[in-house]
C-alpha cells in the first residue's frame, strides 16, 4: 500500500497600529453668544494506516457583506455619556474613555473634527482602531478649513470627496455618525456670510452622497447657534434660519437620521441648568417644536454634540464666573434631571482638553506646564476639574452599539469529492472583515446549518478567551469523514451567540466515493524489458511523496490503493529509472482504477557514461 499524504500546517497573524499624532488650533469668534468654533489640523508526504488528513490544497475567496442601513441607537442599551475632544490621539482618547465609561459605563461618545486637509485615510483608520478598542463611538464633525477670518463654503464635487473618503474607512461600530460642518447661522463658518439656501442644498447634496455610498452613514445636521441674533451678514436668527432652509430645500430634516444640538447654558454661558426653552440646555427640545412645525414627521434621535458652562479657573481666573464646583454640580443637575429624555442618545460636554484662549475656562483638563499662573511648591493638584471627577463619579448604562460581524474565507474549503471510511481534517482560514471583536461578548462559532451528520462534521467553538480583532485570522479545523456513499449538500455559517453572521453561508457539495487506484505503465525504448525497481513520486502543492515501485517486463505495475488521493483532483505524477530519462505527467484521478501511462521512456546515455556495463544494456 502506498504511503501517502501527511501535512502540517502553520498559521502565524499580526496585528499592528501606529496612531500619528497631529497638531490641531483652535479659533472662537470673541462674541460670547457666538459658540461657533474651528478646529484647524496643522499636521500551506504522504503516510499510511489510520489516517488523518490535513488539506488545504485550494483557496475559495468568499465574502459575507452587510446589509447596509442605520438602526435607531434609541432601540440598543446605550450609554449617553460623551465628550467633546480637540485632538484624536490617544492620550485624549484614553481620558475621554476613562471619563465616559467609568462606574458601569460602557460605549460612549465622542465628538471629534475631520478637515478637509486632513483626509489621511492610514492615520484615521488608526483612530478609529483605537476608538473602537477603547469603546468610545466617533462623532465625526467633517469641515472644510479657515480661510482668512472664516470658513471656506464648501465647494461643488465637496459632498462626493467626503462621500469617498469617509466610505474608505472602517468604523467602530454599524452606525457611521456624521456631522455636516458647524453652525451656518454664523458667518465666519460660512464663507464671512450666512446663507441659509446655501446650507440647505449642501446639507441635502451630502447627505446624497453619502447615502449612496453607504446606507449606515447616520447624517446629521450642523449644531446652530440657537443665541445668535438676526444680522446679516454676520449672525442669523436660528428660527429664521431653519425657515429659509426649509423653503430652500423642503423636506430637508426629513432627510436626516438625527438631530445634533448646541445646547448651551445662556446667557453667557453660565445660566442654570434648570432653565428651559431656547438658549439652555434645553434648546434641543425646543429645536423638536420648531422641526415638527416645519413639517418634520419622525421622532430624530437628539445628539447634543456641544454644551457646557464656562467656570473661572483658567490661564487668568474670572470672578464673574461660577467656579469650578458650582459648575460640576450644574453638570451633575443637568444629567440627571435636564438630559433624561428617552430621545437623547448622546451629550458630549464641550470640551475635554483646551490650554488656551479662549476655551481654558470650558476645559475639563486643569492647565498644565508654564501656562499654570497659580504654583504652590509641594502641593499636588488633581489633573482635572472637578466637572469631569463629578461626572465620572455619576453611575452610567453599558451601551451595546450594533456592529457589524463580517468575515471572509481566505483560506481552505471542504472537498468536491473524499474517500468513503476516511477521516479528513480539514483547516478553514477566516478573517474578521467586519467591526465587532470575536469573543468580546457571545462565543463565536462555525455550525452545520445542513450535511453535518451525513458526513460526520459537528460545530467548532472559538475558544472562549480567545479574540479575534477586525483584520486578524483564526483557523477553525473540521474533521470529515462518512461511511456513506453518494452526493450530500453541506452549508456552513460563523454565528455570534445565536445570530449568523450577516445571514450568509457557505455552502458545498461533497460527493463520497469509492477509494481511488493507480496503476503504472511505461515503455523502455527500443522495446527494452522493463522490468525493475521504479521510484515513483507525487507531487501536490504542499510537498512530494516518494514509493519505489515494481514493474513487469511489460512495463505495468500492480494495482496502487491511493485511498488518500481526492477523487476528481489533479496531481504530478513522475517515474523515475536509473540511466532513463526522468517521465512527468499532470493528470486528473478518479474514483476507481485510473492508468498512469507514461509512454516511452529514453536512455539517459550522459548519465551512464561512467558505467559501461549500464550504458552497453541502453544500446539497440
Amino acid at each position: 500500500m502506498v504511503d501517502f499524504l501527511k501535512k502540517t500546517q502553520t498559521l502565524i497573524g499580526s496585528l499592528s497600529s501606529n496612531i500619528a499624532n497631529p497638531i490641531i488650533t483652535r479659533i472662537k469668534p470673541e462674541c460670547q453668544s457666538s459658540k461657533g468654533y474651528r478646529l484647524q489640523v496643522t499636521g500551506y508526504r504522504w503516510t499510511a494506516g489510520l489516517i488523518s488528513l490535513y488539506l488545504l490544497l485550494f483557496t475559495v475567496p468568499c465574502t459575507l457583506y452587510p446589509a447596509f442601513a442605520i438602526v435607531d441607537p434609541r432601540v440598543s442599551l446605550n450609554n449617553k455619556f460623551g465628550i467633546h475632544i480637540l485632538s484624536a490621539v490617544p492620550d485624549e482618547a484614553s481620558a475621554a474613555a476613562t471619563f465616559v465609561n467609568s462606574k458601569g459605563g460602557d460605549w460612549g461618545y465622542v465628538t471629534l473634527l475631520i478637515e478637509n486637509r486632513d483626509r489621511d485615510k492610514n492615520r484615521w483608520q488608526q483612530v478609529f482602531d483605537d476608538l473602537r478598542r477603547r469603546h468610545l463611538i466617533p462623532l465625526v464633525r467633517i469641515a472644510t478649513h479657515p480661510e482668512g477670518s472664516a470658513w471656506k463654503v464648501p465647494t461643488d464635487g465637496e459632498e462626493n470627496i467626503w462621500a469617498e473618503f469617509l466610505n474608505s474607512l472602517k468604523w467602530p461600530v454599524k452606525n457611521r455618525y456624521v456631522i455636516i460642518y458647524n453652525e451656518p447661522n454664523q458667518g465666519q463658518e460660512w464663507g464671512g456670510q450666512v446663507d441659509s439656501a446655501s446650507y440647505a442644498k449642501v446639507l441635502d447634496k451630502t447627505i446624497a452622497a453619502l447615502k449612496a455610498k453607504n446606507e449606515d452613514f447616520f447624517v446629521l445636521n450642523a449644531g446652530f447657534d440657537a443665541s445668535a441674533p438676526n444680522k446679516a451678514p454676520s449672525y442669523a436668527d436660528e428660527l429664521i434660519f431653519l425657515q429659509d432652509m426649509n423653503k430652500a430645500v423642503p423636506g430637508i430634516f426629513n432627510k436626516l437620521d438625527g438631530w445634533s444640538s448646541h445646547s448651551y447654558p445662556n446667557p453667557g454661558f453660565v445660566g442654570s441648568p434648570e432653565d428651559t426653552g431656547r438658549g439652555t440646555t434645553s434648546t434641543w427640545a425646543w429645536e423638536m417644536e420648531v422641526l415638527y412645525e416645519l413639517g418634520l414627521n419622525k421622532s430624530l434621535p437628539v445628539f447634543i454634540t456641544e454644551t457646557g458652562w464656562k467656570h473661572a479657573e483658567g490661564i487668568n481666573f474670572d470672578k464673574s464666573l461660577p467656579d469650578a464646583d458650582k459648575v460640576a454640580q450644574y453638570y451633575k443637575y443637568a444629567f440627571e434631571n435636564t438630559w433624561t429624555s428617552s430621545q437623547i442618545v448622546a451629550i458630549t460636554p464641550f470640551i475635554l482638553n483646551y490650554q488656551e484662549n479662549p476655551f481654558d475656562h470650558f476645559s475639563f483638563k486643569k492647565l498644565t506646564g508654564e501656562k499654570q499662573n497659580l504654583k504652590i511648591l509641594g502641593l499636588q493638584y488633581p489633573e482635572y476639574y472637578s466637572p469631569f471627577t463629578t461626572l465620572a463619579d455619576l453611575p452610567k448604562s453599558s451601551g451595546r452599539p450594533v456592529q457589524v460581524n463580517k468575515a471572509e474565507l481566505v483560506k481552505g474549503a471542504l472537498f468536491t469529492s473524499i474517500v468513503a471510511g476516511e477521516e479528513y481534517t480539514i483547516p478553514l482560514t477566516f478573517k474578521n472583515t467586519g467591526q465587532s471583536t470575536w469573543n468580546e461578548y457571545e462565543q463565536v462559532k462555525l455550525v452545520i446549518l445542513k450535511g453535518g451528520q451525513d458526513l460526520g462534521i459537528q460545530d467548532v467553538e472559538l475558544p472562549k478567551t480567545t479574540r479575534v480583532e477586525p483584520g486578524g485570522e483564526y483557523t477553525f479545523i473540521l474533521h470529515v469523514k462518512s461511511f456513506n456513499r453518494g452526493s450530500f449538500n453541506v452549508s456552513l455559517a460563523l454565528v455570534v451567540g445565536k445570530t449568523q453572521f450577516e445571514e450568509q453561508t457557505f455552502d458545498y457539495t461533497v460527493e463520497v466515493k469509492q477509494p481511488v487506484i493507480l496503476q503504472v505503465k511505461v515503455g523502455l525504448r527500443w522495446g527494452k524489458d522493463a522490468a525493475g525497481v521504479y521510484l515513483f513520486k507525487l507531487s501536490t502543492v504542499l510537498g512530494d511523496s516518494f514509493q519505489k515501485i515494481l514493474l513487469t517486463s511489460s512495463g505495468e505495475s500492480s494495482p496502487i490503493d491511493a485511498r488518500l488521493l481526492l477523487p476528481d483532483y489533479s496531481f504530478d505524477f513522475t517515474l523515475n529509472k536509473p540511466y532513463y530519462k526522468t517521465k512527468t505527467l499532470h493528470q486528473t484521478v478518479h474514483s476507481g482504477v485510473n492508468t498512469l501511462d507514461f509512454g516511452i521512456m529514453e536512455p539517459d546515455f550522459f548519465a551512464a557514461l561512467f558505467h559501461p556495463d549500464q550504458f552497453i544494456k541502453l544500446l539497440p
